[in-house]
């Protein structure tokens, strides 16, 4: 009869989670909660506390739309671009674009939703 040097299943050895963050920047949940709660786009509060939690809520929406809506806008630029001075095939399709524009429109309306005080 052999013996078996290696166990049959892997054995679990814990897990020193001292260089873990907090949860609520380790786990899906903390992190959709922190968004949630008012997160800009750099990922802290905004930082005028002389605000209402709900007014820095939205300041922090507006900031995130903000962000998103020029990064779409620069890609819709370079599609643009690619457009005028590529051949045909190598253009983003139309859907896609069409996409970006469709982002920015609602990334916009939001902004414009959210600057508006309550």
């Amino acid at each position: 009869m052999t013996t078996r040097k290696i166990p049959p299943f892997p054995v679990d050895v814990p897990t020193n989670d001292d260089n873990n963050p907090a949860f609520d920047l380790s786990t899906f949940q903390g992190c959709l909660k922190r968004i949630r709660d008012g997160e800009g786009s750099d990922g802290m509060r905004w930082p005028e506390e002389s605000l209402s939690d709900g007014r820095r809520q939205s300041l922090a929406r507006i900031d995130r739309a903000a962000v998103g809506m020029l990064t779409a806008v620069e890609m819709l630029h370079a599609a643009s671009r690619c457009e005028s001075m590529a051949t045909p095939d190598r253009h983003l399709d139309e859907g896609v674009v069409e996409g970006l524009f469709f982002a920015c429109r609602e990334l916009a309306e939001l902004v414009c939703r959210e600057v508006r005080p309550s």
